[in-house]
C-alpha cells in the first residue's frame, strides 16, 4: 500500500498532499488519464447517444490457439468436425477510421462446401494505410463438431452438435498506438459470441462492457459485420491454403454517462 502511494504522488508531482489523501490520489487519477485520440471525434445527438464506427483488418500471423484445454483431437484442424471447446486464442487486428477499408463486391469462393460470397474477397491490403489504433481479441472455441450426440447413462440425449457461432471473444478496441510515452492509449471493451457458417449473416451484437478515457462511464453496444478479407493468412487455418485473415467494421452506440 505504502509504494502504491509513493507511486501515486510521484506521478501527482508534489509531496504537499501526502497528508490528505484524496486530493492526491484525485490528482494523480486525472495526470494518468489517456489522452483522447484526436481523430476520433464524438458528438452525442439529442438523447446523448454516441454513434461511430472503426475498421479492423485481422492480422493472421498473430493468431495464436492454445488446445491444451481441447475436449477433442489436439492435433487436428478439422475444426467443424470434432469437439473444439477448451481451446483458446488471442488476435491482433490494425484499427483504422470507418469508411478505412473499401466494401467487398466480388462473389467469391471461399469455404470448401460454402456458397460464394463477397466476404471471401481478398479486397485489402493491411499495410495500404496507416493504422490509427489496435484490435485485440481473446476468447473461448464455441464449436462442438462432433456428430454423434452424447447421452447420458440413461440414455437420454444431453448434447447434440453445434458448429456456430464459433467463438466467444473479448474484443479491445485501443483508439491511438502503442509506444514508450503511450502504453494506455484511450480504449472500449466489449464482450460477445462471434462467428458463424454464412458470412452473408454474420451481423452480431455485442455488449459494451468497460472503457477507459472519454468511455470511463460507458454503457451500450457494438454492432460487428464482416468486410471481406486482407492480404494476412491465419496461422491456425495453415492447412486451408489461402486462409486469409478477415476484416470487421464495428458500429458503436454509446451513452457516455
Amino acid at each position: 500500500m505504502e509504494t502504491s502511494r509513493r507511486t501515486l504522488l510521484k506521478m501527482a508531482g508534489t509531496t504537499g498532499l501526502l497528508a490528505t489523501g484524496g486530493p492526491v490520489l484525485a490528482q494523480a487519477t486525472r495526470l494518468i488519464m489517456p489522452q483522447p485520440a484526436d481523430w476520433l471525434r464524438i458528438e452525442p445527438d439529442a438523447n446523448g447517444i454516441v454513434r461511430f464506427s472503426v475498421d479492423v483488418a485481422v492480422i493472421g500471423n498473430s493468431d495464436a490457439i492454445d488446445a491444451s484445454g481441447r475436449i477433442g483431437p489436439k492435433d487436428s484442424q478439422d475444426y467443424f468436425n470434432i469437439d473444439v471447446r477448451g481451446d483458446t486464442y488471442q488476435v491482433e487486428g490494425a484499427l483504422y477510421p470507418g469508411g478505412t477499408i473499401p466494401d467487398p463486391t466480388v462473389l467469391t469462393e471461399g469455404r470448401r462446401g460454402k456458397k460464394p460470397s463477397v466476404q471471401y474477397q481478398l479486397n485489402w491490403d493491411f499495410k495500404a494505410a496507416q493504422p490509427v489504433g489496435h484490435w485485440l481479441s481473446r476468447g473461448w472455441v464455441l464449436i462442438n463438431g462432433n456428430r454423434e450426440p452424447v447421452t447420458d447413462t440413461l440414455g437420454t440425449v444431453v448434447e447434440t452438435a453445434r458448429t456456430e457461432p464459433h467463438l466467444l471473444s473479448e474484443h479491445n478496441y485501443v483508439f491511438g498506438r502503442f509506444g514508450p510515452d503511450n502504453l494506455s492509449p484511450e480504449m472500449l471493451i466489449s464482450s460477445g459470441v462471434e462467428d458463424g457458417d454464412d458470412v452473408d449473416k454474420e451481423i452480431i451484437t455485442r455488449a459494451i462492457t468497460g472503457g477507459t478515457g472519454r468511455f470511463r462511464n460507458v454503457t451500450g453496444q457494438v454492432v460487428e459485420r464482416r468486410l471481406g478479407r486482407n492480404t494476412s493468412v491465419l496461422r491456425s487455418f495453415s492447412d486451408f491454403p489461402g486462409a486469409y485473415s478477415p476484416n470487421y467494421r464495428f458500429e458503436f452506440e454509446l451513452k457516455l454517462d
